[in-house]
């Protein structure tokens, strides 16, 4: 066999080992350094730090061809309230619908609610948020969206990179004739400082020993029974093997 022919062999193996990752466990996320697999999507989440492997869909794909590619269409479960859900996601994360719909952008709970209610034309009843709780959930298992339960906010799913331009136009129709959302306001997160930031070299050093109470010798003792401060610092083992200072 010439290396040519070694090399597609390869290549085939490879590709067949991560289309049957995809076929079982559906949209997959992988290191940014992966090569690429024929026949595969690569979306980028929109923190960069990571890949989502979506299965590229044949133009008219049936519903069993979605399942072996690990990709169900919206689940048959309340099918119509599931897809009426994905069109006001759409609405509320493709803000700007000159851009791509992938990453778009975050959206939140409240403005999902609202829409709903202003699609539906009248007051948001008691059962409704039951019915968007469970299409969100129903979204977020087929990689249509990315839902965070904890924090009510959601983001379109890696799925949406294998939109065709004719349904983004449709899309776009689509989200002209739902009503505008009103404003997210999203859920502060924690700013945690870098690992390797640096000491304020306007701040003092602090004192080792400033919270370390003198020990007391015991009685008819004379001078200290233990190591003195430094020896602790440095790890001195006393008191039958017991080492004070580095725990």
């Amino acid at each position: 066999m010439s290396p040519q022919q070694s090399e597609a062999v390869e290549r085939r193996l490879y590709n067949a080992l991560w289309w049957a990752k995809v076929q079982s466990a559906g949209p997959i996320v992988i290191d940014p350094d992966t090569p690429a697999v024929a026949g595969l999507t690569r979306a980028v989440a929109p923190e960069g730090d990571k890949v989502w492997l979506v299965p590229t869909l044949p133009s008219g794909a049936g519903h069993s061809v979605l399942e072996e590619l690990g990709a169900p269409p919206v689940a048959v479960e309340q099918p119509n309230e599931t897809a009426r859900l994905l069109a006001i996601c759409v609405t509320c994360c493709w803000t700007d619908r000159s851009a791509p719909a992938w990453p778009g952008t975050t959206g939140t709970l409240a403005q999902i609610r609202s829409v709903y209610a202003g699609m539906r034309g009248r007051r948001e009843q008691p059962s409704d948020l039951t019915l968007i709780i469970g299409s969100l959930r129903r979204l977020h298992a087929t990689q249509w969206i990315r839902w965070d339960e904890k924090v009510a906010e959601v983001r379109l799913g890696p799925r949406v990179v294998t939109w065709t331009p004719t349904d983004l136009s449709t899309l776009r129709d689509l989200c002209r004739h739902l009503p505008d959302p009103p404003p997210a306001t999203l859920t502060p997160r924690p700013t945690q400082p870098p690992a390797d930031a640096l000491p304020d070299p306007n701040s003092p050093e602090p004192d080792p020993a400033a919270d370390v109470a003198p020990e007391e010798p015991p009685a008819g003792v004379t001078g200290p029974a233990v190591p003195s401060q430094p020896d602790r610092a440095a790890g001195v083992v006393v008191d039958e093997g017991t080492e004070v200072g580095d725990e």
